[in-house]
């Protein structure tokens, strides 16, 4: 393995404004490839970590650090921040690759085996964040299809919520383990995720601005405030994953020959309440639901508990909350098609 395939991770300290190129895929041309940027804070004793663009196709959280940096403002505390998938965002047209082909999906990548280039990426990553002991991080995302902004965390305590407040009061807490950067999450260094919402939406770009500010000025990013917080928690969704040689459509009726037609207004159900009996699509003729799993955090299958056939038509098999759903046929496939919780969406004012 070459020193660069160890190494992949090139870093920047302290660029000025005029180093930066004044146009985001400018940036992304100068970056090249994974990058590590550091900037010193006011207080040099204490150090946050960003990450964005794990995924190329998602650029809200590049698009905000690219503001920050061309405009060079001194965060409160010393900064690193990666920006990982630089060349998925440029092959082609551009941020059209969420991975580069025939690649791992680089957030299923930071648990062992490191033994591909996108593992070496996270293992370089994690040897890093290691090296400067950052208080806290935040994985910056966009959503996979029209949504609302959320934030995931693997904990639920004032320290994750405060950091998600920051963002959004929508938080789903997960126990699902995929080998996302968000699961070394802990009690010396919490890290959450943040989606910002859907690609092309100015609002998914202003909201990453807003809240990146916030956790980059902010003297204090883990204390929540004395007079509270509002958060709608959702807890402990499962994913409704598909057979990935699956044939499917999204479409307003059963396509003859497919797996799977789902419906095409099914993003419209995002942070909704899906009632029981809720159409999520049709299978196909001769496939029923081996096509479909939904696995709960302890690997047992619960596809009955969520879901349920009628004939060929999936359905809710009760009152349900739906997130992360996509209308994007790659990622139903390689990832999943959406999140679903049975809890009822819950509000909490934390003092």
């Amino acid at each position: 393995m070459t020193n660069r395939e160890q190494q992949p991770i090139h870093c920047i300290h302290n660029p000025t404004p005029e180093m930066i190129s004044s146009s985001v895929e400018g940036f992304l041309n100068q970056l090249g490839g994974p990058a590590m940027i550091t900037v010193e804070g006011h207080d040099r004793s204490r150090t946050r970590a960003i990450c964005t663009l794990l995924h190329g196709n998602e650029p809200s959280g590049l698009k905000a650090v690219h503001r920050w940096l061309s405009s060079g403002g001194t965060p409160a505390v010393n900064i690193v921040c990666f920006i990982i998938s630089v060349k998925a965002a440029l092959t082609e047209e551009l941020y059209k690759h969420r991975i580069l082909p025939g690649q791992r999906d680089m957030n299923r990548c930071f648990e062992p085996p490191f033994d591909d280039y996108n593992g070496a990426i996270a293992e370089h990553m994690l040897a890093l964040i290691d090296s400067y002991q950052p208080e806290c991080m935040i994985d910056i995302h966009n959503t996979s299809g029209r949504s609302p902004a959320f934030g995931v965390a693997t904990h639920e305590d004032p320290a994750h919520e405060a950091l998600i407040s920051l963002f959004t009061s929508h938080l789903i807490i997960t126990d699902l383990t995929l080998g996302a950067i968000m699961e070394m999450s802990n009690s010396v260094m919490p890290v959450v995720t943040v989606e910002c919402g859907g690609v092309g939406d100015v609002r998914s770009d202003e909201l990453a601005v807003d809240g990146l500010a916030r956790y980059l000025y902010e003297e204090h990013v883990m204390r929540l405030p004395h007079d509270g917080i509002q958060i709608d928690l959702y807890r402990h969704p499962v994913r409704l994953e598909l057979h990935p040689n699956s044939q499917i459509e999204f479409a307003d009726t059963a396509i003859p020959d497919m797996d799977l037609t789902i419906r095409s207004n099914l993003e419209a159900h995002n942070f909704g309440t899906a009632p029981e009996g809720t159409h999520i699509g049709w299978v196909g003729e001769h496939c029923g639901a081996r096509i479909l799993r939904v696995k709960s955090a302890a690997g047992r299958d619960v596809f009955s508990t969520f879901f349920r056939l009628e004939g060929r038509k999936l359905l809710t098999a009760r009152p349900l909350k739906l997130f992360m759903i996509t209308g994007n046929k790659s990622i139903a496939l390689s990832d999943c098609l959406l999140y679903a919780s049975f809890e009822r969406e819950q509000t909490f004012v934390h003092s």
